[in-house]
């Protein structure tokens, strides 16, 4: 990780300031100001978790070494343009995110990032950003660090929980969220969470599925759904989300793709 941002970091146990205790930020430890708590940091990834029981087979998944390599390889690149039905490739995606953080200062956070490639895309386009990858699975971080070394990106990857971010109020003002909502639990807490970290005029972007219209789109996400995957009713969510203060500025539905941009001025 880059040592420089764990000024936007705090202990998730007693929420004092981190700072580095023994090594780097490739191999080592961090410690909390009260000097109580410790943290490894491992192939330059800093891990505030404990060891944890994932609550659905979609985490489950996450957790294996084989997905986190697939990922990109095999699953991202096709993924929005077999789910909208369209040509959907990366070059949009990093359209509607330059455009979003053009004129953003400071720190943005890539929640649950997988194998980081939307932190990668605001690292590459916006040099002078900090940028926070933040995801539970250990496997998809090591993949996500490996990519940004290779890329020569200054990424900062941490093991932590969205719905307990290790980061203080008021602080990022950027947050992207690349799909992993449709896999998250307790998603009130992870509102409440981002609006928390988020500062007042903050931008979110997030990327979600929406529920099918299509009979036998309603019968595969019938099938995916025991298995911890959500799929949202627009409207739901965008409530959802005006309650914790956030004003929609942009909606655009292709298939079942859904980005949406907000900000917490609603200007």
């Amino acid at each position: 990780m880059q040592l420089a941002d764990l000024v936007y970091l705090r202990c998730p146990t007693c929420h004092a300031a981190l700072r580095l205790h023994i090594g780097d930020g490739i191999h080592g430890s961090v410690r909390c100001a009260r000097n109580t708590h410790t943290y490894d940091i491992r192939q330059g990834i800093l891990d505030l978790l404990t060891p944890t029981r994932p609550h659905s087979m979609a985490a489950w998944s996450n957790e294996w070494r084989l997905t986190a390599w697939a990922y990109e390889r095999i699953w991202r690149p096709y993924a929005l343009s077999i789910l909208s039905g369209t040509s959907f490739g990366y070059d949009r995606e990093q359209a509607i995110l330059g455009e979003a953080f053009a004129h953003t200062r400071g720190l943005v956070v890539d929640l649950a990032c997988s194998n980081g490639l939307y932190a990668r895309i605001i690292a590459k386009a916006y040099p002078q950003k900090s940028v926070i990858g933040i995801d539970r699975s250990m496997p998809m971080l090591i993949e996500a660090q490996r990519r940004a070394v290779a890329a020569r990106l200054p990424i900062s990857y941490i093991r932590a929980d969205a719905r307990t971010l290790p980061i203080p109020s008021d602080v990022a003002e950027g947050i992207v969220i690349g799909g992993s909502l449709n896999e998250m639990e307790e998603l009130s807490r992870v509102f409440a969470e981002i609006s928390r970290i988020a500062t007042p005029t903050s931008t979110l972007i997030n990327m979600a599925l929406i529920r099918a219209s299509s009979f036998f789109g309603k019968q595969i996400q019938a099938v995916l759904a025991p298995g911890g995957i959500t799929f949202f009713d627009p409207t739901a969510m965008t409530t959802q989300l005006a309650h914790y203060g956030w004003h929609i500025q942009s909606s655009t539905i292709t298939g079942i793709v859904w980005f949406i941009r907000a900000t917490r001025s609603g200007a």
